[in-house]
């Protein structure tokens, strides 16, 4: 008897430090799981912002080759029509020669109508000039504003990856924290549970005291009951009723 309290004692004792344990180690692992998800997900959340720039950065690119080779035609054309501006102008000084010294009137009139036709082509040749010049100005712009969106995604992508191996080293540190600590608290959390279930036995095969009422109730049991006094009957109800004497004949 006395050796199964002093066992009971003692487990007393070890569940109650082995559950300090296990509260300390249940903190740290809490601690150390938190950890290792704020830099599992900061990972994860990085390589999908690298992807999708990386994404933007296609389609930037592809947009800026269309607006570059936009404005190569525009400038061709441009260039084009200038040439032909200065082929025209050439025309029209050999015409206004010719006039000079036209023969006769029918002759100067056919120069002059042949003017009038060279000079209607220049106006609209610098017409054309003029809008594709508008035009290629406006994909100059349209170029410096895509290339200016792309260096930004660039140094984006690329900040992006720079900090992606630190967060890498540091995503792996805090996971093999989170394994060494979940190891232990798993196993304290086995120790303590194994302390439960001896200091559960050892309490069963202690004898229960009994209890000090039963001997109370075992005096209320032999004790005699009391009879219940008889209800008292009424005199107007048992009272017997005299006979009368009956008179003597004469």
């Amino acid at each position: 008897m006395a050796g199964l309290k002093n066992k009971l004692k003692q487990l007393s004792s070890q569940k109650s430090e082995i559950s300090k344990i296990r509260r300390k180690g249940e903190n740290e692992y809490k601690k150390a799981k938190s950890l290792s998800r704020k830099y599992s997900s900061s990972l994860k959340s990085t390589q999908k912002r690298i992807e999708t720039f990386k994404q933007s950065a296609d389609d930037i690119n592809e947009l800026l080759s269309q607006k570059i080779a936009q404005m190569e035609s525009v400038q061709r054309l441009k260039s084009a029509a200038q040439e032909k501006l200065g082929l025209e102008i050439q025309n029209k000084e050999q015409i206004e020669n010719e006039i000079d010294f036209a023969d006769t009137a029918d002759e100067k009139q056919g120069f002059e109508y042949s003017l009038n036709s060279i000079l209607s082509t220049i106006d609209q040749i610098k017409n054309e000039i003029k809008q594709r010049t508008s035009m290629e100005k406006k994909c100059s712009q349209a170029i410096s504003e895509i290339e200016k969106k792309k260096n930004s995604v660039t140094k984006t992508i690329k900040k992006n990856i720079e900090s992606k191996p630190e967060l890498t080293k540091l995503a792996k540190n805090t996971q093999k924290k989170l394994d060494s600590v979940s190891k232990k608290f798993e196993s304290v959390k086995k120790r303590e549970l194994s302390v439960i279930t001896q200091l559960s036995k050892v309490k069963s095969a202690i004898p229960k005291a009994k209890p000090k009422t039963r001997k109370v109730k075992a005096k209320s049991k032999t004790r005699k009951v009391k009879a219940k006094p008889k209800r008292k009957i009424t005199k107007s109800k048992t009272r017997k009723v005299k006979a009368k004497p009956k008179k003597a004949r004469r």
